[in-house]
């Protein structure tokens, strides 16, 4: 799960002001606004980062609600973000309010409170509405590709989020225009899709990297949320793709040869699959006879929307022809939902072929 303050951390570790760990809290802020909320609240972690934030803010107040005291450093709407971002460390305790108030005091800031109309004033939430719906259209119209990858790898695989790392129509290394949408996965317990803008000279530039991730690392300084991804070899990928097929689609293992893999399923179902890197794989769904039923591959022969990456759902003759976008990685493990659907699809074909 993506939090904000490792994207603060970051970068005052790398020495950036709170104007410019502001603009990077709006590169991924878009992904967690509200039409219903026009403010961006970040509670921070301790007073030290409250006070590098409230040094370069718009404003700085405590701000009193339901007898919680909110130090709060203020960040304006900017033009390409619709809400205000508010750095903040909130307490109760009296002792705490007066032990924050000295440091700040101490570093030079004496904050006043704020009452209920000069906060809304601050944030101009009367407009903000409008200033969302014009930043929802324009964010749409920039990731509509992306959205629709999301949707079918959520379909596909174990894909369940997505973020969407915001530079407003341009390469977040370079800041020249572009219209293309480069794309990364982070994979725990399940994937997180992350998407972003680069021109078509560092495109070119990260495909030469381990992994995208490394890439953007490298040219954001260094960022550790970022960091050291390591992409891992087609041995290795093999041996997890066995252990994907025994434990999540009750395979037994009938030969490893070369850089394939022959798993067969109780009913005689054979899934074979073949790896030689993620852009060089394929799965095949057999009846028991041999048979080829359903197949992925990632040659690019087909034109499909989000490809080269394709399914064949039916290899019979009458529906050969029939092709669409996979939306898979070529990892057993992250493409399970397909794979098991193919298994299933050919098993329940077989089931009525036979009575």
């Amino acid at each position: 799960m993506l939090k904000l303050n490792d994207v603060i951390k970051d970068c005052i570790t790398l020495k950036l002001d709170g104007r410019a760990t502001d603009g990077a809290i709006q590169v991924f802020g878009g992904n967690f606004l509200s039409e219903q909320k026009p403010v961006l609240p970040i509670e921070v972690r301790n007073k030290e980062t409250l006070l590098w934030m409230m040094q370069w803010a718009d404003d700085v107040h405590i701000y009193v609600a339901s007898g919680v005291f909110h130090f709060n450093a203020l960040y304006k709407p900017a033009d390409r973000f619709p809400a205000a971002r508010i750095y903040y460390l909130k307490t109760e305790n009296l002792l705490d309010l007066g032990s924050i108030s000295v440091f700040l005091e101490r570093n030079g800031l004496t904050l006043k409170p704020i009452n209920d109309a000069a906060f809304s004033k601050l944030i101009d939430d009367r407009d903000y509405p409008q200033r969302f719906n014009t930043w929802r259209r324009e964010r749409d119209s920039e990731t509509r590709s992306f959205e629709g990858l999301f949707n079918g790898r959520r379909k596909n695989t174990t894909v369940d989020g997505a973020i969407w790392l915001s530079s407003n129509g341009k390469c977040l290394v370079c800041g020249a225009e572009t219209d293309r949408v480069s794309t990364t996965t982070v994979q725990g317990g399940s994937g997180l899709l992350i998407g972003l803008q680069l021109c078509s000279t560092h495109e070119a530039e990260a495909q030469e990297q381990s992994t995208l991730l490394n890439y953007v690392a490298k040219h954001l300084g260094g960022m550790v949320m970022f960091d050291n991804f390591q992409q891992v070899s087609a041995s290795e990928a093999l041996d997890l793709a066995c252990d994907a097929l025994k434990t999540e689609l009750d395979c037994t293992i009938d030969k490893v040869h070369d850089q394939a893999i022959t798993a067969r399923r109780p009913s005689g179902v054979a899934v074979i699959v073949r790896y030689v890197s993620p852009m060089n794989y394929a799965y095949n769904v057999q009846a028991p006879d041999g048979t080829n039923l359903s197949r992925v591959d990632s040659a690019n022969h087909h034109k499909v929307p989000y490809g080269p990456d394709h399914l064949h759902p039916d290899l019979r003759k009458s529906k050969k022809k029939i092709v669409e976008s996979s939306f898979t990685y070529g990892n057993v493990g992250m493409d399970v939902k397909l794979i098991r659907k193919m298994i299933l699809d050919a098993e329940t074909k077989l089931m009525g072929s036979s009575e």
